[in-house]
């Protein structure tokens, strides 16, 4: 995971938790193998949106991709559990 420059909130990571395990049960999306490589990244944009996305390469086919997960508003809220 790349080290944002502003502090995680309990909120980013009860995002990351739901998120990441969700999108990589699908695995590559172009050739569907299970074991990519990856990395998170959550950026905080000049409006205060938050972007939750996954750098994704796949060994297999060789494709490389980033993968937005989810985007949440300054004053949305989101609760997961």
């Amino acid at each position: 995971m790349n080290i944002p420059d502003f502090p995680l909130t309990p909120r980013d990571i009860d995002i990351l938790e739901v998120r990441v395990p969700e999108t990589l049960r699908e695995g590559c999306r172009e050739c569907g193998f299970k074991h990519v490589i990856f990395d998170v990244n959550v950026t905080l944009e000049a409006n205060g949106t938050r972007v939750y996305f996954l750098t994704v390469e796949c060994p297999k086919c060789k494709c490389e991709y980033t993968d937005i997960m989810e985007m949440v508003a300054k004053n949305e809220n989101i609760k997961y559990n």
